[in-house]
C-alpha cells in the first residue's frame, strides 16, 4: 500500500484527469522507481570487487533512473519521461558491457529487457525503435571483440564471473517479472471495469422496458376515459340538438299566438290555454337544460381529468428521456473503457491478442448501444411533441366546453325568466280579459325572447359539436402514441 502511494503521488492532478494518461504515468513510474532502486545492490558487490567503473555507472544510471518520476512529476510530460527512463536504461546497459568485458560479460544480457522494458513504458514505435538501438549495440560489442585493445580491463577474477552472471540473470527475473505482474493487475482491472459496466447496462435496459410498460398502461387508461369524454360529448351534442328543436318550435308556437291575440280578442281563453301549454313547454325546456348543464359540468370534469393524466403522461415522457442520456452516458463510458483495454491489450503483444479482440466487441456493442439510444431519444421526443398536442387539444376543448357551458347558464336564466313571464301572462289572460293590447305585447316580447333563445342554443349546439370533434381528435391522437409506445418498446424488446 505504500508503494502504491508513493507511486500515486509522482502523478500530476492534470494527468490524473484523464483515465488513460493516469495508466501510462503508473507504468512509468512504477518502471523508474523498479530499476532505480535494484540497481544500487548491484553497485554494492561490484565496489567489494574493486571494480569502481562499474559501480559509479551502476549508481549514475541508478539516478537518472530515479530523476524519471521527478521529470513527470514536474513537468507532466509521460512521453518525454517514457522516453528519458528507456535512455538511461539504455546508456546503464550500454556502460555496463563496455566496462565489463563486451559481449561475453555477465551485464550483456540485460539488453534483452530494453524491448520489453519499452513497449510497456512507450509503447509499440519506441519498442521497435528501442530495439534496433539495441541490435545495433550487440553488434558494436561484436566487432570490438575482435579488436583486442578496443574495450577496457575487467579487474574482475575469472571464477567471480559465474556469480556475476548469476546475479544478472536473477536480477533480469525480477524485472520481467515485476512488469509481467504490473501488466497482468492492469488486465485483470480492465476486465473487472468491464464487468461493472455490462451489469450497469444490464439494469438500466430492465429499468428502461419497466417505465415503458408504466407509460404504455397510462396511455391506455387515457385512452379509455378519452372514450367516455367523446360517447359524452356526442349524447350531449345529441340532446342540444333536440333542445334547439324544441326552441324553434316553442318560437313559432308564440308567433302564432301572438298573431291569434291581434286578430280577435275574443279568443282570449285560447290565448290563455295557450300561454300554460308555453309555460309548460318552457318548463320543459328548462328541466332539459338544467341536464344539459349538468352534462357539461360532467364533461369538464371528465376533461380536467384527461388533460391532468396528460400532463402526468408528459412528465413521464420527460424522465424517459433522462434515461435514455444516462444510456448515453453509459454507453460512452463502457466505448472509452473497451478503447483503454484494446490499447492495453495491444502493449501486451501477442498474449493480449484475446484479449482486444474481446475489448474491440465490447467497443463496437457501446458504438451500437450510442445509435440505440439516439433512435430512441428521436421516438421519445415524437412521443413527447405528439402528448404536448394533446394536452393543448384537451385545454382548448375545455376552454370551449367552459364556454358553452357559460352559455347554457345564461341560456338557463333567460328560459327560467320566459317561465315566469310565460306564468304571469296565464294570470293575468284570465284576471283581466280586456287588456287584450297589453297581452298581445307581452306575446310579441314574449316570441323575442323565445328567439333569442334559440340562438342561444344554435351557438351552444355548435360549440358542443367543436368539443365532440376535439375530443375525437383527441382520442386518435392518443391511439398513435400508444402505438408508438408499443413500437418502441417492441425494438427494444
Amino acid at each position: 500500500m505504500a508503494i502504491r502511494h508513493i507511486t500515486e503521488w509522482f502523478i500530476p492532478d492534470r494527468v490524473r484527469e484523464s483515465h488513460e494518461l493516469a495508466i501510462r504515468a503508473r507504468t512509468v513510474i512504477s518502471v523508474g522507481l523498479l530499476a532505480g532502486l535494484i540497481v544500487p545492490v548491484f553497485a554494492l558487490s561490484y565496489f567489494e570487487l574493486h571494480h569502481p567503473a562499474m559501480a559509479w555507472g551502476l549508481l549514475a544510471g541508478g539516478a537518472g533512473l530515479l530523476l524519471g518520476p521527478v521529470l513527470l512529476k514536474l513537468t507532466g510530460a509521460i512521453r518525454f519521461t517514457a522516453e528519458f527512463t528507456i535512455g538511461c536504461m539504455f546508456a546503464l546497459v550500454g556502460w555496463m558491457g563496455y566496462v565489463n568485458g563486451g559481449i561475453l560479460s555477465s551485464s550483456v544480457v540485460w539488453y534483452a529487457s530494453i524491448p520489453f522494458t519499452a513497449i510497456f513504458v512507450g509503447g509499440r514505435r519506441s519498442g521497435v525503435a528501442w530495439t534496433l538501438l539495441t541490435l545495433l549495440a550487440i553488434g558494436l560489442f561484436l566487432l570490438l571483440e575482435s579488436d583486442p585493445g578496443a574495450l577496457p580491463e575487467v579487474p574482475i577474477p575469472a571464477d567471480e564471473h559465474p556469480r556475476l552472471l548469476a546475479k544478472s540473470l536473477a536480477g533480469l527475473s525480477l524485472v520481467v517479472l515485476s512488469l509481467a505482474w504490473a501488466f497482468d493487475k492492469a488486465k485483470a482491472q480492465g476486465f473487472q471495469k468491464l464487468e461493472t459496466a455490462r451489469t450497469e447496462a444490464e439494469r438500466a435496459t430492465q429499468a428502461m422496458q419497466q417505465m415503458m410498460e408504466q407509460v404504455r398502461r397510462s396511455i391506455h387508461a387515457a385512452a379509455s376515459a378519452s372514450r367516455e369524454i367523446a360517447s359524452s360529448t356526442t349524447l350531449m351534442a345529441r340532446t342540444m340538438a333536440e333542445q334547439r328543436q324544441r326552441t324553434e318550435d316553442m318560437v313559432v308556437s308564440a308567433q302564432q299566438m301572438a298573431v291569434v291575440t291581434g286578430e280577435n280578442t275574443e279568443q282570449s281563453i285560447s290565448a290563455t290555454r295557450m300561454a300554460e301549454d308555453a309555460g309548460q313547454a318552457a318548463s320543459l325546456g328548462g328541466q332539459a337544460m338544467d341536464q344539459a348543464v349538468e352534462q357539461l359540468n360532467q364533461a369538464g370534469q371528465v376533461i380536467s381529468h384527461a388533460a391532468i393524466q396528460l400532463e402526468a403522461l408528459e412528465k413521464c415522457s420527460a424522465e424517459v428521456s433522462g434515461i435514455v442520456q444516462l444510456i448515453r452516458d453509459i454507453a460512452e463510458q463502457t466505448n472509452l473503457l473497451a478503447l483503454n483495454a484494446a490499447i492495453e491489450a495491444a502493449r501486451a503483444g501477442e498474449s493480449g491478442r484475446g484479449f482486444a479482440v474481446v475489448a474491440d466487441e465490447v467497443r463496437k456493442l457501446a458504438e451500437r448501444t450510442q445509435g440505440a439510444t439516439l433512435e430512441i431519444e428521436q421516438k421519445i421526443r415524437l412521443i413527447v411533441d405528439g402528448t404536448n398536442q394533446s394536452v393543448d387539444a384537451m385545454r382548448d376543448g375545455n376552454t370551449q366546453m367552459q364556454a358553452g357551458r357559460s352559455h347554457a347558464l345564461a341560456a338557463q336564466d333567460r328560459l327560467a325568466g320566459i317561465i315566469g313571464d310565460t306564468h304571469r301572462l296565464g294570470g293575468l289572460l284570465r284576471q283581466v280579459s280586456s287588456a287584450e293590447a297589453s297581452q298581445n305585447q307581452g306575446f310579441v316580447q314574449f316570441a323575442g325572447t323565445i328567439t333569442a333563445m334559440g340562438e342561444a342554443t344554435r351557438t351552444l349546439t355548435a360549440e358542443t359539436e367543436t368539443i365532440a370533434d376535439a375530443t375525437h381528435r383527441l382520442d386518435g391522437l392518443i391511439d398513435e402514441l400508444g402505438a408508438s409506445v408499443s413500437q418502441f418498446q417492441h425494438q427494444a424488446a
